[in-house]
């Protein structure tokens, strides 16, 4: 008995492709195509299938091109398709074809580095994030693979961490970074945005977060850059009171945590209670 391996998921045997043509997200333009099941040759019909993939098309409807462009997935949007979808493991591979005739012939495929993740703490995945380049006005078709957890294990590949979050007292709080840049707020009453700029791409959080080591000093790779002061920073939240700034330093309690990091983004969450403004809670 011989088993059907896509390296990289050249979907070929799309027999019965039953075509839903129900939209996700229309803002994000992204549209589901088709549910199609592979099963592993020789295995009855009724056998349940080691791979199953669903179809996406997502399109630039703008006039410039987009090299690294963020897509969203729910997973509930796609559990309502397929309610057998498992988001943990999946592949998300894409070609350029930009319909599915031309996506059936395609001989070879792109894996795109893609992670799910968990937004509320529920044990659930919620949202399947992955990037892809389209150039002015392209559409193109991308393939979600998922299925049994040893074949989807076998299949995705190792991706890079791209992202990193960190909470410590070295630099006053939570940091967040991509390769680029890296960010962070001070969890006390400055309540401020930070952001360090980076020389060579990188993930250099821990190195920032370790003893001795000097953040603000000029480095190859990358240094505090912004003097924050008494500024909000780079986009934290204030209130214009009587014409002036308040911060949100008065507050019964503050929390944080980390949501996700991963190959393709990094999620931070903050909290706060009871915060006094205007002279009141």
């Amino acid at each position: 008995m011989g088993e059907i391996i896509l390296l990289p998921f050249n979907v070929s045997r799309d027999r019965g492709r039953e075509r839903l043509n129900r939209y996700l997200r229309p803002n994000l333009l992204i549209k589901l195509l088709s549910l199609i099941l592979l099963l592993a040759a020789g295995t009855p019909a009724w056998a349940a299938p080691r791979v199953k993939v669903l179809k996406l098309a997502v399109t630039n409807p703008t006039d410039e091109a987009r090299a690294h462009e963020n897509v969203v997935v729910s997973v509930a949007e796609l559990k309502r398709v397929a309610p057998d979808f498992s988001a943990g493991g999946c592949v998300v591979t894409t070609s350029d074809a930009g319909v599915l005739e031309e996506d059936a012939r395609t001989l070879q495929t792109t894996e795109l580095p893609s992670q799910a993740d968990d937004l509320d703490g529920d044990g659930k995945y919620d949202e399947i994030a992955f990037q892809i380049a389209l150039k002015a006005r392209q559409t193109r078709v991308v393939t979600i693979a998922y299925g049994d957890p040893a074949t989807m294990r076998r299949l995705r590949s190792n991706y890079p961490a791209r992202t990193h979050a960190k909470f410590t007292l070295k630099f006053d709080g939570l940091g967040w970074e991509s390769e680029a840049t890296a960010w962070r707020i001070y969890f006390d009453r400055r309540n401020a945005i930070d952001l360090w700029g980076k020389r060579r791409p990188g993930l250099y959080l821990e190195l920032f977060g370790s003893p001795e080591y000097d953040y603000s000093a000029e480095s190859p790779l990358g240094r505090d850059i912004y003097r924050i002061g008494d500024a909000l920073g780079l986009g934290s939240v204030g209130a214009l009171v009587s014409g002036k700034v308040e911060k949100v330093s008065d507050v019964l309690e503050r929390s944080w945590r980390i949501v996700s990091q991963g190959p393709v983004r990094v999620i931070v969450e903050l909290k706060y209670k009871g915060w006094r403004s205007a002279g009141a809670r």
